[in-house]
């Protein structure tokens, strides 16, 4: 005979519950993130959340909760109101009904209207999640979490986060979807780290992925070692470490070793009975192995016995995937004890319930299809907009840095006139003074007039190096607006009004004039000396001529004339034919002798 495996969704429901009973809690201890209202009322919620931590809900005094709701009342106060609800179902979440938690939690999430409160409102929004996720409703349950994420992301709260993320992965594989799941668990995993807290429950649910994408049963031996360590980190979360010992002797019943599987039953039994000896839940799961564990070693009478106890637990699990296993198993024990109307009697309602269980996975086939499309699609956009806004801030920067590069040149043009200005005030005072004192310099001997020669090339050199940087600051501006121009970031007409302003200037021969003028004041006869040396001479080689003259290096000629450095080697030797210069004279040295 094959034991079929225990299928996860028959549990999927005491799964969400789990995850609901978590609290925000640090690995040192609780924490408390609820914005403190009143005195009293926090002191009683501070109790219960370590109570939450201790695993110890089943143990609350209900006179706690009581006075929750008296203060709340007495104050007037709605924030306190919800805050009530949300700790009395909080406590009471193992044994309440989840339509009627939704409905007292969606009671008190409208009491919530205030910003200040924003923590409030994601916790119950957390665990509004899980109950819609254990009605099937994933939809809903997505969006809940949605909302509550990012405030656990601004408290800082790594564990409760990682709480939310354990929801969403258990939502995702409840939807078919363990990729999706194993994300949301791996984002779980490093919150619970931040937080310094256990991982058994990442364990788990890796566990619960591998079996999701192992359905030829290939990789148990990795599920078993996931739900081992979940179980060896468990701590006081018994209720997590029960599933995963559920988990093990479901295992190893499929693969026909019910020795160890009974193993696993009896720690299942002994942690139960230290734990929650009257919880009817988490005894079914473990008796229901149990009896498939002495249905594989053909003690029926004992199984017998033991489905038998199950029998006062009959109205609490109306409706529950295990009353299936339940009837199927009282009718092969009663088939297998001859007991034939009986047998008959449980397989007809062995096969009723499982008609009805299929019927109602195969209906629910149909919104967990929507809703991992509904999911795809929130997911699409959410991106979507992401990547927007990522373009916009793009877009900002590179208006920022336009805007700066615009500044740049602004200050470096200022600066420039400005000492243009400061040159030629200078210029004016030194002129004047030379007027001034005319008649004294005009006995001055040689020296004195070559030192003045000197200092006017200076003035040339300076004022002609200073041009070419404006040039080449005006190349760099006409580079930089035809490339924003071919990547369409401004208007081509806004490129060609300024590229004709940038032509205009560097093609400006009245630039050149003004400097041939004050170049002939300062060296007379020197453009005609050079045409009497060679007739040839075009205009463009007197302008050279005279840039070597002052002492311009070929790249800084380039840079004056706009063009690249090889033009003007090109236009040196050229020079050199029209000069008749023979090898080994040198251009430079015959142009400073003329």
């Amino acid at each position: 005979m094959i034991v079929r495996p225990i299928p996860r969704h028959i549990h999927a429901n005491l799964l969400a519950l789990l995850l609901l009973i978590i609290v925000s809690l640090h690995a040192k201890g609780a924490s408390y993130h609820f914005l403190p209202i009143n005195a009293t009322f926090d002191s009683i919620a501070k109790e219960l959340v370590r109570i939450d931590y201790d695993n110890e809900r089943q143990s609350v005094d209900p006179a706690l909760l009581d006075r929750l709701d008296r203060i709340a009342a007495e104050t007037g106060n709605k924030q306190l109101k919800a805050r009530a609800a949300y700790w009395r179902i909080r406590m009471t979440q193992m044994t309440a009904q989840p339509l009627k938690c939704i409905e007292q939690l969606e009671e008190a999430r409208k009491l919530i209207t205030d910003e200040r409160y924003d923590y409030d409102r994601a916790c119950i929004s957390y665990q509004l999640a899980g109950n819609y996720e254990r009605m099937d409703d994933f939809l809903k349950c997505y969006q809940l979490l949605g909302e509550a994420i990012p405030v656990f992301q601004k408290y800082g709260d790594h564990y409760f986060l990682g709480n939310a993320y354990l929801l969403m992965g258990q939502l995702f594989l409840d939807i078919n979807d363990p990729h999706a799941a194993a994300e949301q668990i791996e984002l779980s995993r490093k919150s619970y780290q931040q937080a310094r807290y256990p991982l058994n429950r990442i364990y788990f649910f890796q566990a619960m992925v591998n079996s999701s994408n192992d359905a030829t049963g290939q990789d148990d031996e990795k599920s078993i070692s996931l739900y081992k360590k979940s179980i060896a980190t468990g701590g006081k979360d018994w209720g997590m470490t029960l599933q995963a010992i559920a988990n093990i002797s479901s295992i190893f019943l499929k693969q026909q070793k019910p020795d160890s599987a009974q193993v696993y039953c009896n720690q299942g039994y002994e942690l139960l009975r230290q734990k929650a000896p009257d919880n009817p839940l988490f005894y079914t799961l473990l008796a229901t192995n149990h009896v498939r564990v002495l249905y594989q070693q053909q003690k029926y009478e004992e199984a017998l016995q033991v489905l038998q106890t199950l029998e006062p637990f009959t109205p609490v699990l109306k409706g529950e995937r295990m009353m299936s296993d339940i009837y199927e198993y009282l009718w092969k024990v009663y088939d297998k004890l001859g007991q034939q109307q009986q047998a008959y009697k449980y397989l007809c309602l062995y096969k009723e319930e499982h008609e009805r269980h299929e019927a109602e996975m195969r209906k629910n086939d149909i919104p967990k299809a929507q809703a991992r499309e509904a999911i795809a699609r929130q997911e699409d956009q959410i991106k979507l907009l992401e990547k927007d806004a990522q373009l916009n801030r793009n877009y900002l920067y590179v208006a920022i840095l336009v805007a700066l590069v615009i500044l740049i040149l602004a200050v470096a043009i200022y600066f420039y006139y400005r000492q243009r200005v400061r040159m030629h005030h200078a210029e004016n005072r030194e002129l004047q003074k030379s007027l001034e004192q005319e008649t004294l310099i005009y006995n001055m001997n040689l020296k004195n007039f070559e030192n003045d020669i000197k200092q006017k090339n200076c003035e040339i050199s300076s004022s002609t190096l200073l041009l070419a940087n404006k040039n080449e600051v005006l190349q760099q501006l006409n580079d930089i607006t035809k490339k924003f121009s071919d990547e369409g970031k401004i208007p081509r007409e806004y490129v060609y009004q300024v590229n004709k302003v940038i032509g205009d200037s560097l093609h400006n021969d009245d630039e050149w004039s003004r400097f041939k003028l004050h170049f002939d004041s300062v060296h007379p006869d020197f453009f005609l000396k050079l045409k009497e040396r060679s007739a040839d001479l075009t205009e463009n080689d007197l302008r050279l001529c005279a840039y070597i003259r002052i002492g311009m290096r070929a790249k800084q000629i380039a840079e004056m004339l706009s063009v690249t450095p090889d033009s003007i080697n090109t236009a040196r030797y050229r020079l050199r034919k029209k000069f008749a210069l023979q090898k080994g004279e040198n251009l430079d040295d015959f142009i400073r002798q003329v």
